[in-house]
C-alpha cells in the first residue's frame, strides 16, 4: 500500500497515483484543536509535537506543515515580536531603518538551538524519528520580498521605484539569509520547503528576471537535499502563474487555476499544481463548501497535481468541514 509520503512525493514526481494527496496549511488550528494557545505551543517541542501530530491524526490528511508563522524568521533577524490573541501568531515590530548587512552575522546554529526556532526544529525532528517514513514533512518560511517588509514595514513596490539599487541589495541579503534558513530544515530531511511569497506577483516587471535569479540559490539547495520547492502565493491568475512558473518551483499553489488551464500555462514545464480549496470555505456553511468541492475536485486522481488550501486555516474552522473535504477527495473505487 502507497504511503502518504509517497503520494505527496509522487506528485511532484507526475507520478500515476491511486488518488490525489491533500495537504492542508494547518497550524493554529492545531493549537486551537489541543486549546493550547500558541504562544505556550512554542514553548517547548512536545507540546508543538503533540499539537501537529494530534491534527494529522484527527483528519488524516497527507503531511505536517512545520508552521505557518511569517514572524518567525523576522524574530531570527532580531525583531521584536508582539503576542495578540491565544491563537494567533504574533506580529513583528517594523525597523524602517533594519541593516540588511548584519544577517550574513547571525549564527543559525545557535537559533535552531534556542527559542521558538528551536522548538520547531526539534519538533521535527522528533516528527520525523516517528512518522517521516509514513508521512511528508514540510517547512514552510517567508519568502524574500516578505521578509523584506517584514523586517522594515515599508512599501517594496514603492522603494522598487524610489530607491532599486538599495531594495535590490536588501532583499538579496535577505535571500542568502533565508537559504541558510532552508538548509537547516532540509538537514532534517524534509519532503517540501514551502515559501510563502504574495509579493511575487507586485515584484516590477523590468526586475523580474532578477527576482528569478535571486531565488535561484534558494530552488536549488531545497533541491541538493532531494526535496521540493513550492511556491505560496496567494490569490492567482493565468497571467500571474505564466510569470510565477519563470522562478523555477517544483510546485505552485494555485488558487482559482483549473487542471486543463494550468496544463496548457504550464507548457511542458516541470512543476507540479496545488489545487487549493478556499480557505474561507473551509471556514463557512457546509452546504456552500460541499457545492464547490463537487463542482471543483478532479473526479480522480491526476498526474502531478496535488490538493490543498489557498493559505493557512483560521484556528476557528470548524472540525466537520475539514472532515468533509477529506471525504469527498477522489479514491479509488469511490
Amino acid at each position: 500500500m502507497i504511503t502518504p509520503k509517497r503520494l505527496v512525493r509522487g506528485a511532484f514526481e507526475s507520478a500515476d497515483l491511486p488518488r490525489l494527496p491533500f495537504v492542508p496549511w494547518i497550524f493554529t488550528h492545531a493549537a486551537r484543536l489541543e486549546q493550547i494557545p500558541i504562544q505556550q505551543t512554542y514553548a517547548e517541542p512536545t507540546q508543538y509535537t503533540k499539537c501537529l501530530q494530534n491534527a494529522q491524526k484527527l483528519y488524516g490528511y497527507d503531511a505536517i506543515v512545520s508552521s505557518f508563522d511569517a514572524s518567525l524568521e523576522a524574530e531570527i533577524c532580531g525583531c521584536p515580536i508582539d503576542w495578540g490573541s491565544a491563537y494567533e501568531t504574533p506580529a513583528t515590530r517594523p525597523n524602517p531603518e533594519f541593516n540588511f548587512d548584519t544577517l550574513d552575522q547571525i549564527n543559525l546554529e545557535n537559533a535552531a538551538n534556542t527559542g521558538r526556532f528551536g522548538t520547531v526544529i526539534e519538533s521535527l525532528r522528533r516528527i520525523n524519528m516517528v512518522v517521516g517514513s509514513n508521512l511528508a514533512l514540510v517547512a514552510v518560511i517567508s519568502g524574500p520580498l516578505t521578509l523584506t517588509t517584514a523586517v522594515t514595514g515599508r512599501d517594496l513596490v514603492k522603494d522598487f521605484d524610489e530607491k532599486p539599487e538599495e531594495t535590490i541589495r536588501n532583499i538579496e541579503a535577505a535571500s542568502r539569509f533565508l537559504q541558510r534558513i532552508v538548509q537547516v530544515y532540509c538537514q532534517l530531511e524534509l519532503d517540501i520547503i514551502t515559501i510563502t511569497e504574495k509579493l511575487a506577483v507586485s515584484c516590477p516587471p523590468d526586475q523580474f528576471s532578477w527576482l528569478c535569479s535571486t531565488l535561484s540559490p534558494v530552488v536549488n539547495t531545497v533541491r541538493f537535499f532531494n526535496a521540493f520547492s513550492l511556491l505560496l502565493s496567494g490569490e492567482t491568475s493565468p497571467d500571474s502563474i505564466a510569470r510565477l512558473l519563470d522562478l523555477g518551483f517544483d510546485g505552485i499553489v494555485a488558487p482559482g487555476i483549473d487542471v486543463n488551464t494550468w496544463h496548457k500555462i504550464r507548457g511542458g514545464r516541470s512543476c507540479a499544481l496545488g489545487k487549493a480549496i478556499p480557505t474561507h470555505l473551509l471556514n463557512s456553511n457546509p452546504n456552500e463548501l460541499r457545492t464547490y468541492l463537487e463542482t471543483h475536485l478532479p473526479e480522480s486522481a491526476e498526474a502531478g497535481v496535488f490538493l490543498t488550501t489557498d493559505w493557512e486555516l483560521p484556528p476557528e474552522t470548524p472540525t466537520d468541514n475539514v472532515h468533509l473535504a477529506m471525504s469527498m477527495i477522489p479514491r479509488p473505487n469511490a
